[in-house]
């Protein structure tokens, strides 16, 4: 087992123990809020939920456009709907391994080598596009939150005054950030830059289409969570649901949890407690979500990859790299 292994494994088993005592100690209050939240449940109104997970399966058939539409700058001319199923298949992998997008870009590789004879250097260059240029409107969408978030207030010592941090604040704090990371990984990004320059020429036609299909499925991500507060007749503003969007995203892209299970559910009922959300509320509200983003996206890759042999794909792809350690 090598170190960043162990680290992994010490962190879940810290999370499982800490979640273990505080359902212990907490549990008599619990149980109450347990019930509220299934009556909440009871009273789901299903006109929104549907409309919800077909919002969902619209923004995957809009991944596979994307997709293809890279593809087709490099000369591979395929339907939009072949590649549907690969999605599904990548999401399920994404969900069952720890750290989102580790598992499902590999198979992603894997299967168009397989069933459309994509070179994986041409796939992983496709791949590498739509991630940079999905990074546009997820910058946006994060400034949004920044300038939108409420101050908060940071106490250090009970004896000296708390700390203020408005909107502007954490707009520098977050610009500080993003420099220091990239001029500590700039050898990285220098690599990231000259690979994109190289293969510019080759995606520049299918830029703007991949643009705005990425832009389009956030704006969905926006849309299935408002029909959600809206199943469960809770009134949450825009700018919280864009929040919840965003952290969902982020806390999944930690290497702790497959599917970021445990992390995404605290983190988002955190976010919307601390937004003044009644506690049965935020997790009836974080249950349904990822009802619909985590366990419907699970069945219907689980079904892709065992009606398509991706399966079969992914145990090869497993044993090779056993064989070539």
């Amino acid at each position: 087992m090598n170190m960043g292994t162990l680290v992994k494994t010490i962190a879940v088993l810290l999370l499982l123990t800490a979640g273990v005592l505080l359902v212990h100690t907490y549990w008599i209050d619990i149980i109450p809020i347990l019930e509220e939240i299934l009556r909440t449940f009871r009273e789901t109104r299903i006109r929104y939920v549907i409309p919800a997970v077909l919002v969902y399966l619209l923004s995957v058939y809009i991944f596979a456009v994307r997709w293809q539409k890279v593809l087709f700058c490099i000369g591979y001319n395929l339907k939009a709907r072949c590649l549907v199923p690969i999605y599904f298949g990548a999401i399920f992998m994404n969900n069952i391994t720890p750290a989102n997008l580790t598992g499902g870009e590999p198979l992603r590789i894997l299967w168009a080598k397989k069933l459309f004879g994509i070179s994986y250097t041409n796939a992983f260059k496709t791949i590498l596009f739509e991630r940079l240029v999905e990074a546009i409107p997820i910058a946006f969408l994060l400034i949004y939150v920044l300038y939108s978030f409420p101050s908060l207030e940071i106490r250090f010592l009970p004896l000296i005054n708390s700390l203020t941090l408005k909107s502007t604040h954490l707009l520098i704090l977050a610009f500080l950030t993003a420099g220091m990371a990239i001029w500590f990984l700039r050898a990285k990004f220098a690599a990231l830059l000259r690979n994109l320059q190289k293969n510019w020429k080759q995606f520049e036609k299918s830029f703007t289409y991949v643009l705005l299909l990425s832009s389009s499925v956030w704006t969905l991500d926006i849309i299935r969570l408002k029909l959600v507060a809206l199943a469960l007749n809770i009134s949450l503003p825009l700018n919280l649901i864009v929040t919840v969007s965003i952290l969902s995203f982020l806390l999944g892209l930690l290497p702790l949890t497959p599917g970021g299970i445990g992390i995404i559910e605290g983190g988002l009922i955190s976010l919307l407690l601390y937004s003044g959300l009644p506690f049965a509320s935020a997790g009836s509200f974080v249950f349904l979500e990822r009802l619909i983003s985590y366990g419907v996206s699970s069945v219907i890759g689980f079904l892709c990859l065992f009606y398509y042999g991706g399966f079969k794909i992914w145990e090869k792809y497993k044993k090779e790299k056993l064989t070539d350690k």
